[in-house]
């Protein structure tokens, strides 16, 4: 439900100590609801999320928004953009008080392209992405709502999460109203 990369994460606390390239990381405080990206707007710098929890959404031509994933530590923003050098295809936004690794895109690009390490985290966090996004597509159309919202209700769970049913319903791409009568139908068939 929420990615995280400590992998990624230990790397960039050790780059932002590392003397050569202190100065090229900062850390940024965000407060919740403060977008990090914003989407078709052009962002000159790549942040990797130090703690904290974010959303990444799509909004679309109808106005509603499409939750594509929340994210947590470790994972980086803006890194698509960086790499194929275009505008943000989604938003990011704080969904509570968020700390950021920040960095330009050219420096991104710089450890991209000089540093192994750097580069094979990168590119696992991006296979892994079109992992997910696969898997979540394929439930999206194999399952029922209905059958769906269980397992995400546990995976919150587990997280110990508690997310707005805004929040909910746009990570299924769904109405508020449809999120409420699935809940409703839940707890019925729980009870009988």
């Amino acid at each position: 439900m929420i990615r995280k990369n400590l992998e990624l994460l230990h790397l960039m606390e050790a780059l932002s100590e590392k003397e050569g390239s202190k100065n090229a990381i900062m850390v940024r405080e965000l407060y919740a609801g403060q977008k990090l990206i914003y989407q078709d707007q052009q962002s000159l710098s790549i942040c990797v999320i130090k703690s904290g929890i974010a959303k990444c959404f799509i909004t679309e031509d109808n106005g509603k928004d499409y939750i594509l994933e929340f994210l947590g530590e470790g994972e980086i923003v803006g890194e698509i953009e960086a790499i194929r050098n275009q505008r943000a295809i989604c938003s990011v936004e704080a969904l509570t008080p968020v700390s950021i690794y920040t960095m330009s895109n050219v420096q991104f690009m710089h450890f991209v392209k000089t540093m192994p390490d750097f580069s094979a985290v990168i590119v696992e966090l991006l296979a892994t992405r079109v992992s997910n996004s696969s898997i979540k597509g394929a439930r999206q159309q194999l399952y029922t709502l209905s059958q769906i919202l269980p397992q995400l209700l546990s995976a919150l769970n587990a997280q110990q999460i508690t997310f707005t049913k805004q929040d909910l319903s746009e990570y299924m791409g769904i109405s508020v109203r449809s999120l409420n009568r699935l809940l409703k139908e839940a707890t019925s068939s729980s009870q009988g």
